[in-house]
């Protein structure tokens, strides 16, 4: 078994001046990948012996945990980073954001990636390409491959498929990081560690729904229409400002959802009222007449939306077409 050089990994120095480095620099090609020893559908590119501890897994220690972080950076550069004998770092795994997965450190060895080493020693890293920061980094892709190791990990190891024992990096004792950060979907992702994702996702939101809708002072209260949404719904005179009522999501993935809206529709609302939905390619407007069609749910198209919680959909005042502008309801469904 080879020495430790550091117990407790600086992980977040040793990174940070990695990427950095790999970013500032043109990146190495990686050693030519070959089929990974442990998990059939990993490429194996091992890191440097000197950024792990050679081990007997479970004959050393149990292996009771998986620890799941974020890169700060991307995949080929966390791939050359742990190949680099001065990292003094590593993972297991590294997943990329298209699906992609290599293996770097053989699990019956310690990888040096929690910054605890009792943790190291009883646990599987996975690193997940993106930044905990921005949107977009969390696909479908990345979702899937990534429950598919721990799937793969958890039945090896008999470890349980719970919260308790799939953790964050920034739930392992002593962690002074925050991945993989409030935009990783632990909800849906335990669905598919367990099997038990629904086969499609939809979700609404009123105008009433707590913690879900903001609005200016600006947009009055109705119940005049009885083609609402819910208890009630908003309504603003248009201006030469936007001035939006926005819908909040947590979106499971970045994937394509149909965009559906509900208002009462009258001859004094707004003829041209301005959806304006928060795609990975920016922020797109759709007008809708809402003299007409009321009372039931009118598709706004299929969009690409990134996977968080964050404003998706919201309804502007900036128009030139005359009437109230009315926010009452919106609906997103997994296509």
């Amino acid at each position: 078994m080879s020495s430790v050089r550091s117990p407790l990994i600086r992980r977040a120095a040793a990174l940070a001046s990695g990427f950095a480095l790999a970013f500032g620099a043109a990146l190495a090609v990686p050693t030519a990948a070959h089929a990974s020893p442990d998990y059939g559908p990993a490429a194996w590119v091992p890191a440097s012996t000197s950024n792990y501890t050679d081990a007997s897994r479970e004959t050393d220690y149990n292996i009771n945990y998986v620890v799941i972080h974020t890169i700060q950076g991307s995949y080929t550069s966390a791939i050359n980073w742990f190949q680099n004998p001065s990292a003094q770092v590593s993972a297991h795994y590294v997943v990329s954001k298209t699906g992609a997965v290599t293996q770097m450190v053989r699990e019956s060895d310690i990888a040096w990636h929690a910054g605890n080493w009792t943790y190291n020693t009883q646990s599987i890293g996975i690193e997940h390409e993106g930044y905990v920061e921005q949107d977009g980094w969390y696909t479908e892709e990345m979702y899937q491959a990534s429950a598919a190791i721990v799937r793969s990990v958890t039945s090896k190891y008999g470890i349980p498929r719970d919260r308790a024992h799939i953790i964050g990096h920034n739930e392992v004792p002593g962690a002074t990081h925050t991945d993989p950060g409030s935009k990783w979907n632990w909800t849906y992702f335990m669905q598919l560690v367990n099997g038990t994702t629904p086969p499609s996702w939809s979700q609404t939101v009123d105008n009433t729904t707590a913690g879900r809708f903001t609005a200016s002072a600006s947009w009055g209260t109705s119940t005049y229409s009885t083609q609402r949404y819910g208890a009630d719904y908003r309504y603003a005179d248009p201006v030469a400002a936007s001035d939006p009522a926005w819908y909040k999501f947590n979106i499971p993935a970045t994937a394509s959802y149909k965009v559906e809206v509900w208002y009462p529709a009258l001859p004094g609302y707004n003829n041209s009222t301005p959806y304006v939905i928060a795609t990975t390619g920016g922020n797109q407007s759709v007008a809708v007449n809402q003299q007409a069609t009321g009372g039931s749910w009118r598709t706004l198209g299929t969009f690409t939306l990134a996977a968080g919680d964050y404003n998706a959909v919201g309804v502007s005042r900036w128009t030139s077409g005359t009437g109230y502008v009315i926010a009452d309801a919106v609906r997103l469904t997994r296509v």
